[in-house]
């Protein structure tokens, strides 16, 4: 067979090969095209911007609301409610104090006891955020979970029922603190959380182990007949005034823990008190009453201030 190329392939070829050249030649001579870039849009007067993001809250809460009202009458959908209206709490409006407010004005209802549109079986869940004037009173939920929460303005769980999990592993409390006559059903974890202000545990009834580990109680810490099936304060720092008067442990455990302020275990008992290295500071003129069969021993410096370990005494 022969390898010559035909000849109209060679003449098709040889056009096509012309056509090209012949479209570098003009577009070479052709003048550049700058693109000029268009302005950037005038900004918004501030008043548009406020009535936009106040028209949007609006259209927001009213969904929420709408959200509501189907999963009262379908049981199904009510979880899913309550993760989304938790899910809003992370909206960064300007106000967001008033916008948490206004979410929380929708929830609570549903999370009281004593509400006619009260929801068993709720899990209340966040976590990493910052919220403002939490109020939890009365309230009775599955699972409660602050997880690395910061709450700013008192935070109010008087009378919480807790049936399942509560977590606030490494909160962080800016003013008071207030759990008193919670119900923890399995126990709860406050580990590596600080209390900056007053933290209020009176009458706290826990059905399981409380976990307190490496937390931090800057002014007062209320236990008083605070109820504990176990309860563990390993690596507790106890700044301000401290007190389990008349509280019941089963098991009790302060390993490591510090009393930096007064001390009162009067009427407390426990089928067993473990104070392995717990110490107090004695160049700090306070009354302290330790429990029953407990006292501290020689004092030695440790920085800051001088400090004597808690120890168990012989004859009891």
């Amino acid at each position: 067979m022969s390898t010559l190329t035909p000849v109209p392939v060679l003449a098709l070829i040889g056009a096509v090969s012309g056509a090209v050249t012949a479209w570098l030649i003009l577009r070479r001579d052709r003048p550049v095209q700058v693109l000029t870039p268009s302005a950037p849009p005038e900004p918004m007067a501030p008043d548009v911007t406020a009535r936009l993001l106040a028209d949007e809250r609006t259209a927001r809460l009213a969904a929420l609301a709408h959200l509501a009202e189907l999963a009262g009458s379908d049981p199904a959908r009510r979880q899913a409610c309550v993760d989304e209206i938790v899910a809003q709490l992370r909206c960064r409006w300007p106000d967001r104090r008033a916008w948490q407010a206004d979410l929380w004005r929708l929830l609570l209802p549903h999370l009281r006891r004593t509400s006619p549109r009260f929801w068993p079986g709720m899990a209340l869940c966040l976590e990493s955020l910052a919220l403002h004037d939490v109020d939890l009173r009365g309230c009775e939920v599955r699972d409660l979970v602050f997880r690395g929460v910061r709450f700013l303005g008192d935070a109010r769980f008087e009378g919480v029922v807790v049936t399942g999990l509560a977590c606030f592993e490494e909160a962080w409390f800016a003013r008071h603190a207030r759990f008193g006559g919670a119900r923890f059903g399995t126990g709860a974890d406050f580990e590596h959380v600080t209390f900056t202000g007053n933290a209020a545990f009176a009458e706290v009834d826990a059905r399981d182990t409380m976990w307190f580990d490496e937390a931090r109680f800057s002014a007062l810490a209320d236990f008083t007949a605070a109820g504990f099936t176990a309860v563990s304060f390993a690596g507790v720092g106890f700044a301000g005034r401290t007190t389990f008067r008349d509280a019941r442990f089963a098991d009790a455990f302060f390993e490591g823990a510090r009393f930096s302020g007064p001390a009162d275990f009067a009427g407390t008992s426990a089928e067993r008190f473990r104070f392995p290295r717990a110490r107090a500071r004695t160049d700090a003129h306070v009354v302290r009453t330790w429990p029953s069969g407990w006292g501290l021993g020689p004092p030695r410096p440790l920085k800051p201030g001088v400090w004597a370990e808690l120890r168990e005494s012989r004859t009891r």
